[in-house]
């Protein structure tokens, strides 16, 4: 019996602790260099909801991770704290001068207890990029990050979402 039970936890930890992501890109050419000299304003998504339940927070987490991994890759990046429609969140960027426009837009939010329910915590955001000054969109991509199937790999769905966004942004920027 315990032979048994020893394989199963094995077959667990090699399968059920990997995250998925995938990123969907709109295959656009971003011309976003040199970045170093670039400003650019993050905006702050409204909350995450899963059917009827809204994940207070979430917005601001993921504006919070898109700042992290954009940050490095411009002179200047400021965050909006509160949600805005684009138009207003223009008139922000182009207030602190901004280059850029970052809206991240959450499109799903499960934060759920996978052990218990069976189902995986999952965070979907389209990421679109603008040009402050025309209000031309630059370029946009969907970034869907999933945690794993086994509760052993506890997080929620900003744990997943890091390193997605973290490889997005230095793609745009590597070229």
């Amino acid at each position: 019996m315990q032979r048994y039970w020893k394989i199963l936890t094995l077959v667990a930890l090699l399968t059920g602790c990997s995250a998925q992501q995938d990123i969907q890109d709109d295959g656009a050419t971003a011309v976003i260099l040199p970045a170093n000299q670039k400003t650019a304003y993050v905006t702050t998504p409204v909350d995450g909801r899963d059917g009827a339940s809204i994940y207070f927070r979430s917005g601001s987490l993921t504006a919070n991770i898109v700042a992290d991994a954009f940050a490095p890759y411009f002179l200047n990046l400021t965050l909006g704290s509160d949600p805005a429609s684009r138009e207003e969140a223009l008139i922000s960027a182009r207030s602190q001068q901004a280059d850029y426009l970052i809206e991240p837009k959450i499109l799903r939010w499960r934060d759920v207890d996978t052990a218990w329910s069976g189902a995986v915590d999952q965070a979907t955001i389209t990421l679109t990029i603008i040009d402050a000054k025309t209000g031309t969109e630059v370029k946009s991509s969907t970034i869907d990050a999933k945690g794993s199937f086994m509760g052993i790999a506890a997080g929620h769905p900003e744990d997943f979402l890091v390193k997605p966004v973290r490889r997005y942004a230095e793609g745009l920027f590597s070229q």
